[in-house]
């Protein structure tokens, strides 16, 4: 999901300086509010479970000629899916440029010795690379880069309205505790602890956790009945309820997940808790690569670009080197150089 949210900066960029340019986008259905509001763009929707297999992904290639005809092929997956796609897009002479991952970069930053620590790309220029191949340059745009709808206010509204915040008062902290891999995760007992450190160090402030419907046991014990801590379920509230509530937020704390980097697009100060992985691999907090970081130092560090490996050392020291008081240093830090709050 973060990479997808991560295109938008690139297809702003693009929409901005081509303005006679139709774009279309082709990802899972409920991603689409991440491309509201942009110039020229249509957003066609798919649920990919209908396209398993190779007979999939010659259906997805039929119903997509269809909806034509196309000029160029931007492929920002370069997934084998896509990339059987744009092959057959060629058998029509509709050229495809695909993205340039980085692969043996990432893979001389992650590997256990001699490691190459060189910083790569970010995923945004990335993609902007990709249309650049394509003929199309286009320079960043100052952000926001995601922009919310009128539906994910209205969510948002009704959210905060039903925990009795009519209006907004005080400090507004976002806190995603988990992530999709363990390893990019802190002891839970930690996020127990910042929990109760933010509460007693901002007076003033509320905290709203974030989770989906398998972590709900554990946001409860996050919770503990405090009344200025609030759980925001995301499987109920789906991607624009989210949204509309992070627009409302003064900062977002989190793993290296997509909680944070939504947060960054929404030009959100982030505070992005990295430890298995490392922003120089290009998968930092946007535009917050330097502020919206918090991390230790560590030879054996990255040891992975999604964090699904096991820990060499034993101990997950790069996690576990970060105290909770780190952040609430960290948000000081932001305070002093930030006026959004």
């Amino acid at each position: 999901m973060g990479d997808v949210a991560l295109t938008t900066p690139a297809l702003i960029a693009l929409a901005a300086k081509y303005s006679n340019m139709q774009l279309t986008v082709v990802t899972r259905g409920n991603f689409a509010p991440f491309f509201y509001n942009i110039p020229n763009l249509n957003v066609i929707g798919i649920n990919l479970k209908k396209y398993k297999g190779l007979f999939g992904v010659w259906k997805l290639f039929v119903e997509l000629k269809k909806l034509g005809p196309f000029d160029k092929i931007i492929d920002l997956h370069g997934s084998i899916r896509s990339r059987m796609i744009s092959f057959l897009f060629s058998f029509h002479k509709i050229p495809s440029f695909i993205i340039i991952k980085g692969r043996r970069e990432k893979a001389q930053q992650t590997r256990r010795f001699n490691k190459k620590l060189v910083k790569i790309p970010h995923t945004v220029d990335r993609y902007l690379n990709v249309f650049k191949k394509a003929g199309f340059e286009a320079p960043i745009r100052k952000g926001p880069w995601l922009n919310v709808d009128g539906e994910s206010k209205i969510y948002a509204r009704d959210y905060f309205k039903s925990i009795g915040l009519d209006k907004k008062e005080g400090q507004w902290f976002g806190f995603a505790p988990f992530a999709g891999h363990e390893l990019k995760e802190w002891s839970f007992q930690k996020s127990v602890r910042l929990t109760q450190i933010l509460l007693e160090e901002f007076p003033d402030c509320y905290i709203f956790l974030f989770g989906g419907k398998e972590e709900a046991s554990e946001l409860e014990i996050l919770k503990n009945g405090e009344k200025r801590v609030n759980i925001v379920h995301g499987a109920q509230l789906g991607i624009r309820g989210e949204l509309g509530i992070m627009d409302r937020l003064d900062l977002m704390i989190g793993m290296d997940s997509s909680n944070v980097h939504i947060a960054a697009l929404l030009k959100k100060p982030v505070i992005g808790i990295f430890g298995t992985t490392h922003p120089i691999s290009g998968f930092g907090p946007f535009a917050q690569e330097d502020t919206g970081v918090l991390q230790v130092e560590l030879a054996c560090r990255p040891c992975s670009i999604y964090g699904n490996v096991k820990c060499w050392r034993g101990d997950h020291a790069c996690m576990e080197l970060i105290d909770p008081l780190d952040v609430v240093r960290r948000i000081r830090v932001l305070q002093n150089v930030n006026t959004l709050w």
